[in-house]
């Protein structure tokens, strides 16, 4: 029994490195990829702009709050007044009632914008992001076929504890410049130059 456990084993080492003889791998460095290619720096540029059409909003909301925090406080304050009569007091006490009630609906409306906002933003983020990860990776597997590569392996990936999961690569079939170069063939030249102006920020990430 010990020997034919001993001669399936030998046999399974052997086919294990004859296929790792045949085999042909590459590395890509995504993170360099996805923050070099132009499609990311054009994301990157709508969704700040997009951010900072929602702030553009958002402070007309906090301005309109403000305003009538000021025009509620007031109103209280002529509450007080004891040279008035009960009546005009009683008016004026419905006038602050009903201003804080306009803040309550102020400060519900600003809730559901700002997390409308957030919503909006994520969602155009994810969508972006998927669609630069797909032209990536439809490229790297097109390169990599022609290639006859049998696996491409991404040489940036960390793992949990942030330690690199590819330990040691002579970067022979790295694959990352001429990826990124195929990626960015028909770049805008105004997004190039940004791009080598202003590094991509983090919205994507």
């Amino acid at each position: 029994m010990k020997k034919i456990i001993l001669t399936i084993a030998t046999a399974l080492v052997l086919t294990f490195y004859a296929e790792a003889q045949t085999q042909r791998i590459a590395t890509v460095n995504m993170r360099i990829v996805f923050d070099g290619y132009f499609k990311t720096k054009q994301a990157d540029n709508e969704i700040k702009k997009r951010a900072t059409e929602f702030d553009v909003e958002g402070k007309k909301y906090q301005d309109e709050y403000r305003k009538l925090t000021e025009e509620y406080n007031a109103a209280l304050a002529r509450v007080d007044d004891p040279t008035i009569t009960a009546e005009v007091k009683a008016q004026r006490t419905k006038n602050a009632e009903d201003k804080i009630m306009e803040i309550k609906k102020l400060e519900t409306v600003i809730t559901q914008f700002e997390r409308s906002a957030r919503t909006a933003l994520s969602e155009q983020q994810k969508r972006l992001r998927d669609n630069i990860m797909k032209d990536i990776l439809d490229l790297i597997a097109k390169r990599a076929k022609s290639e006859k590569y049998s696996k491409v392996i991404d040489s940036g990936a960390e793992s949990a504890d942030r330690s690199p999961i590819l330990l040691y690569t002579d970067n022979e079939d790295d694959l990352t410049e001429d990826i990124l170069k195929l990626l960015n063939a028909n770049a805008p030249a105004d997004i190039l130059r940004q791009m080598e102006e202003s590094p991509v920020g983090v919205e994507l990430k």
